[in-house]
């Protein structure tokens, strides 16, 4: 009797050993280490080149709405008007690269500097209440902090796995605007230069200033139009590879540690908060 009580006291010391060790470990040095720059270089610049590109093409959209707002008459006026209303999704998509960007450092600090040395605290008081409600809730606020530690890396990885098929149709995006605001620029201040002397030139000078501003402008609105449509695709892609693959990751984490620790996880009822 004795000798296996002395067993279970030097296997208990054991995981106590361990457990404070781990948490200290976990407290001191891996947080330190997962907060790092360094740890963090290749999703952070992942999101930086995201975040530039969506920067170029929100400043080229803004320069083509521009020319195509300074044109005579208002026929490209709508496509003016709709980049305008496009280009608030570029905000959209911004601020979820900076929250990921933020998040990749936060949560891993979280995890390991207080999640992790938690579940060592609730080890350590099953290793004296042998009570297997804590031991079961150490084990899963364990796995729940090493989650929710891989969820933003993992959900940032498959959105550049995503991203790249369409990468260099997003930089062909940008060309294309670019090479349709100097076709758009260039056709204004021909049609300016037509314009200049025509006090000199009243008579069928006039007819023939507006039938090629006439044509010049259907031209500029088809490549405005083309433009529109590539930005909107661009767009898409952004929005699809930096908001709604990160939430369905999230979910699915979310999912995964319902089905197998028994998590239960429901959104607020909101029936009853509006009185339905």
């Amino acid at each position: 009797m004795t000798k296996n009580f002395k067993i279970r006291c030097s296997k208990r010391t054991v995981m106590l050993i361990i457990l404070i060790l781990v948490a200290l470990l976990s407290r001191f040095v891996v947080s330190r280490i997962v907060t790092n720059p360094s740890f963090n270089a290749a999703t952070i610049r992942s999101l930086d080149e995201k975040k530039s590109t969506v920067l170029k093409l929100s400043a080229t959209m803004a320069a083509s709405s521009t020319a195509l707002s300074l044109l005579p008459g208002d026929a490209a006026m709508p496509i003016a008007n709709q980049m305008i209303e496009l280009n608030k999704y570029f905000i959209v998509v911004i601020s979820a690269i900076i929250l990921e960007k933020i998040l990749v450092s936060v949560v891993g600090y979280v995890s390991f500097s207080y999640i992790i040395p938690l579940a060592c605290i609730l080890g350590i008081v099953y290793l004296y209440k042998k009570v297997d409600s804590i031991r079961n809730l150490a084990i899963k606020v364990a796995i729940f902090g090493i989650f929710i530690f891989i969820a933003i890396p993992v959900s940032v990885k498959v959105s550049d796995l995503i991203y790249s098929s369409y990468q260099a149709s997003i930089e062909q995006t940008v060309e294309t605007a670019n090479e349709n605001k100097e076709y758009i620029e260039e056709k204004k201040e021909e049609f300016a230069e037509e314009d200049k002397n025509w006090m000199e030139r009243i008579g069928d000078y006039l007819s023939n200033l507006k039938s090629k501003i006439g044509l010049g402008v259907s031209e500029i609105v088809k490549k405005g139009e083309d433009t529109l449509n590539k930005y909107i695709d661009a767009i898409a892609v952004l929005i699809i590879t930096t908001c709604v693959i990160p939430i369905i990751i999230i979910l699915l984490f979310i999912w995964i540690i319902k089905i197998l620790f028994g998590f239960d996880i429901k959104l607020p009822n909101m029936k009853n908060k509006i009185g339905l």
